[in-house]
């Protein structure tokens, strides 16, 4: 049985300096690359200051890990990294990566929020997107770094296939992405519609359902829409 990954705490796996660039930590890399189990991977992603940290050490079944802040400034820097045994999943290692939020207002570099939640986005297993209140349009629009995933992340393709076959980004991305998880707090709103009564899921994809019509507008209404249905996928971890 290979040895299972358990570590005391928390570790920074990429440090964000203070000139906005994003450095891998050489003691978090080494921890993983002794890890010789299968690894679920959950990274948590949404705006500063609301509560994913928490979540996170929810997940580890801990009260205390990942470095809680109690004003209105982000606290965690980086992106930093828990592995601990999988509660469910025998040999198997639960890798929670927790991510600097989005949208601080001290930082003023969207740029390098994009840069965050891409690599998240390629990192895990499981991709969790954290808002607050409910998912309605100002929540997708504040969900924008979506829309610029392929300005960030090219696929490179092993599959042998024909060279003049064409095969279009979402389709790539679509085999590499993780699972999307919408975690909205303190949603205080009954799960019905048209007077009956609906799934978590099902309002997810009510929401994320496109606008019709035709017009610049419309298409920027449905660009986040369209990238979050058609690149991540669903299925168990």
């Amino acid at each position: 049985m290979a040895p299972e990954a358990n570590m005391d705490k928390p570790l920074c796996l990429i440090e964000n300096t203070a000139e906005g660039e994003l450095m891998l930590c050489r003691d978090a890399l080494q921890i993983l690359s002794d890890i010789h189990q299968h690894v679920v991977v959950v990274a948590i992603v949404g705006l500063y200051r609301t509560g994913k940290s928490y979540l996170m050490n929810k997940l580890a079944g801990k009260n205390k890990g990942f470095s809680l802040g109690s004003t209105i400034q982000s606290h965690t820097k980086g992106i930093w990294m828990w592995c601990i045994p999988h509660p469910q999943k025998p040999n198997h290692t639960l890798v929670l990566l927790d991510t600097e939020g989005l949208g601080d207002v001290e930082k003023g570099d969207s740029s390098n929020d994009t840069w965050i939640f891409s690599l998240a986005i390629l990192l895990s297993s499981a991709f969790v997107y954290n808002s607050m209140g409910t998912i309605d349009q100002r929540a997708l629009e504040q969900l924008h770094y979506v829309t610029e995933l392929s300005k960030h992340i090219k696929v490179k393709s092993s599959r042998s296939r024909d060279p003049n076959e064409k095969v279009s980004d979402t389709a790539e991305f679509m085999g590499f992405f993780p699972t999307f998880i919408w975690a909205v707090r303190d949603f205080t709103l009954d799960l019905e519609l048209e007077g009956e009564e609906i799934t978590a899921d099902q309002y997810l994809e009510n929401a994320l359902q496109l606008i019709k019509g035709k017009g610049e507008k419309v298409s920027k209404l449905n660009q986040p829409r369209e990238c979050i249905r058609f690149y991540f996928h669903a299925l168990p971890i």
